[in-house]
């Protein structure tokens, strides 16, 4: 049932365009493959953005008239320009190399796979697919439109790369990003410095406030990733920055970051100093409802009867499936074939993991 052949070529074909988030040409261009393939099958498609997203449905989808199932994929890769020619898609007979071929070009046309056989075997299936170009960058762009498809959506099935020992990924942490800025004071700092203010020091104070409120356990991280500030060491420093990356399960921690920003900007301990705090970038943990729970032990009934051997992670890194299980659709990620390194020039995907995948959503979306 499963031509993994023609997978494979047409997996070749999108690994061999470079698409790097800011190529949107490049991006474009694997985004008219999939359009060519999805017209064929007889779904209707519009694209965005100069190409660089997708929407395709084999029905009219609307809030009064949901699809029962969204599947969605990225066609942005983390590679530069030129990578593509320097090491093309390449098999050695177990797995697969080349930029973007586990993450996630492989679950794209896993897609592409997926409706082409359901067209035939379950025709009346409501179906969405929903690809875009700026994952790799955080999904600006992107993630209003996420969340209006939601809306129109049962269930959500995010192909991002499916994990080693047939891993799906069932929560995602959120995130948040901070910039803070301090305003000092400068002047000498051997002859008058009762005259400055100490912009450094200040941030430092944060830095140290803020790192208190990590809570591994509680799966909360805080990381002053980022510092600058000052000119040379006997002046004291007028101006400093700091970007933190904040990392959380659970929205009450969120909160109560955001609140000890507020207040630390609001009650600055360095006499002459100002401190200027950015929250942006901040998106809600995916975490299991009671839906997507159901969903989840349905994966594993439909695994066990196929003799496959599969399991469930949480990870702190983000994707699309945040925006969606957000809007309280029953969410899936990792459902795309197998591999790792992600992001990485060793990147691989491994292809027995292919029809696997193929073969275990097929049955789900057959029974969905």
């Amino acid at each position: 049932m499963w031509n993994i052949e023609l997978f494979k070529k047409e997996l070749e074909e999108l690994v061999n365009i470079d698409s790097g988030t800011e190529n949107m040409e490049g991006v474009a261009a694997v985004g008219k493959k999939l359009t060519e393939k999805l017209e064929e099958i007889g779904f209707r498609v519009e694209t965005f953005d100069e190409g660089t997203r997708i929407q395709a449905v084999n029905f009219d989808m609307s809030r009064e008239n949901p699809c029962d199932v969204m599947l969605v994929g990225h066609m942005d890769t983390v590679f530069e320009d030129g990578t593509a020619a320097k090491r093309p898609y390449r098999e050695d007979g177990v797995n697969a190399y080349g930029p973007g071929v586990l993450d996630m070009k492989a679950g794209l046309m896993t897609a592409i796979h997926l409706v082409r056989q359901l067209a035939v075997d379950r025709p009346e299936l409501k179906i969405c697919c929903a690809f875009n170009g700026d994952e790799e960058t955080g999904s600006y762009r992107s993630e209003a439109w996420f969340e209006e498809l939601a809306e129109m959506s049962k269930n959500c099935l995010v192909l991002e790369p499916g994990r080693l020992g047939g891993k799906f990924v069932k929560a995602r942490k959120g995130c948040m990003d901070l910039i803070v800025e301090f305003f000092g004071v400068a002047s000498h700092a051997g002859v008058e410095p009762e005259k400055g203010a100490n912009a450094i020091l200040e941030a430092a104070r944060w830095i140290t406030e803020l790192s208190a409120l990590q809570n591994l356990e509680e799966g909360t991280s805080v990381n002053a990733g980022v510092i600058s500030g000052g000119k040379a060491s006997n002046v004291i420093p007028d101006y400093a920055k700091v970007h933190f990356d904040v990392r959380f399960t659970q929205k009450s921690e969120y909160e109560k970051l955001c609140a000890a920003v507020r207040e630390l900007e609001a009650n600055v301990s360095v006499k002459g100093v100002t401190a200027k705090a950015d929250i942006f970038g901040v998106v809600m943990p995916m975490n299991p409802s009671s839906q997507t729970q159901k969903m989840i032990e349905h994966v594993d009934d439909v695994a066990a009867k196929h003799g496959m051997t599969i399991g469930w992670v949480e990870t702190g890194g983000l994707s699309d499936a945040n925006f969606i299980a957000g809007m309280g659709v029953p969410t899936i990620c990792g459902c795309g074939p197998c591999g790792d390194n992600m992001h990485r020039d060793d990147e691989y995907l491994i292809l027995s993991t292919i029809e696997e995948r193929l073969i275990l959503l097929h049955s789900l979306l057959l029974e969905i």
